[in-house]
């Protein structure tokens, strides 16, 4: 058959774009940037999208699999990507589809029964992980191999005594401990705030080195609803493919021997903490949230209380020793209405 392909810009194939995909469980994302796809007889019978350099919702009608339209809908979508300069490209797809990534260099990372993560072009995990190792040997002048190190992954948005708490209490039953904050920019505080604020509260721990999670962890290519705060189906298999490139490529890759999380109340949270117990198993360790004057501290009630304009409140629950400077950055943020 010819082929002629389409990009979807009007609302009318937006909309008949995300009808077929529901066919396969897919979701057409709000954050998609751009959609490829063809037709044949005005119905929708493939179709590939991307979110920058993220390839999503690839999706082929059973009746023309096997003519290589998905493979030439991915060699369109690559050439319009290196026509923007782009060119590292990691992929959410359906397990069935992995083999046609594969066919065209790109190496999987993880996956479940029903999704995978694949990536291609200018960069990789090992190298990634590469570039942390040695930042971790160079602040602590060790070799990694020598050592079991504890870790934790934080978005701290923003930080507070609970984090702290549970940071320091962790870091004690180690030599060294990696706290890896969440570099996806998707919070409140941007990740250059929060960086800065865990960074200068820990700064005080020769034990402790705070390092950039990487777009590994907890991002929009791995975990996208932690920030979005939704779960079904499709969203746990997400989680578990983030909890599989932890456990596959982080723990080995930095030796780390604990990974420690805090008990969580909303619905996402506390799912995808059982999801890395259950990926990481006795790598795990749960330890219970902090309180402050007999209330959960948590970074949505430090928010909430910034929205209300509850200053002295928010400042409280925040560790004494960034107060002066948590104050400062939120009087300089546009999010809080100051």
């Amino acid at each position: 058959m010819a082929v002629v392909i389409k990009q979807a810009l009007l609302k009318h194939e937006i909309d008949k774009i995300t009808e077929f995909l529901m066919r396969f469980d897919l979701k057409y994302d709000r954050d998609i940037t751009e959609t490829l796809f063809i037709e044949e007889a005005d119905e929708v019978i493939a179709t590939i999208s991307r979110t920058g350099h993220i390839i999503k919702a690839l999706a082929v009608h059973e009746d023309y699999r096997g003519e290589n339209i998905a493979g030439i809908l991915l060699t369109e979508m690559l050439m319009s990507m290196r026509a923007e300069d782009i060119y590292y490209y990691q992929v959410y797809t359906k397990t069935a589809y992995a083999p046609i990534f594969s066919s065209m260099s790109f190496r999987l990372l993880a996956k479940t029964d029903q999704v995978a993560i694949l990536e291609s072009g200018e960069s990789h995990i090992d190298e990634k992980i590469g570039l942390l190792r040695r930042s971790i040997e160079n602040h602590f002048s060790i070799n990694l191999n020598e050592h079991d190190l504890g870790a934790i992954v934080v978005n701290c948005n923003p930080m507070t005594k609970g984090h702290y708490q549970l940071i320091v209490d962790s870091a004690k039953h180690h030599a060294y401990f990696i706290v890896l904050v969440v570099e996806e920019d998707q919070s409140a505080f941007t990740f250059a705030e929060r960086f800065f604020l865990v960074e200068k509260a820990l700064q005080d721990y020769p034990n402790i080195v705070v390092l950039p999670s990487t777009n590994y962890i907890v991002s929009q290519l791995t975990f996208p609803s932690y920030f979005l705060k939704n779960l079904d189906e499709a969203e746990r298999e997400h989680a578990k493919l983030d909890a599989i490139i932890f456990r596959d490529y982080f723990l080995p890759g930095l030796h780390i021997s604990k990974r420690y999380i805090g008990t969580e109340t909303e619905a996402v949270m506390v799912a995808y903490n059982q999801i890395l117990i259950d990926t990481m198993k006795d790598q795990m360790v749960q330890r219970e949230r902090y309180t402050y004057e007999d209330q959960v501290i948590s970074a949505s009630r430090v928010r909430a209380l910034l929205h209300e304009g509850h200053m002295t409140e928010a400042k409280a629950l925040i560790p004494d020793v960034i107060q002066e400077a948590f104050v400062e950055i939120v009087r300089r943020s546009h999010v809080f209405g100051r």
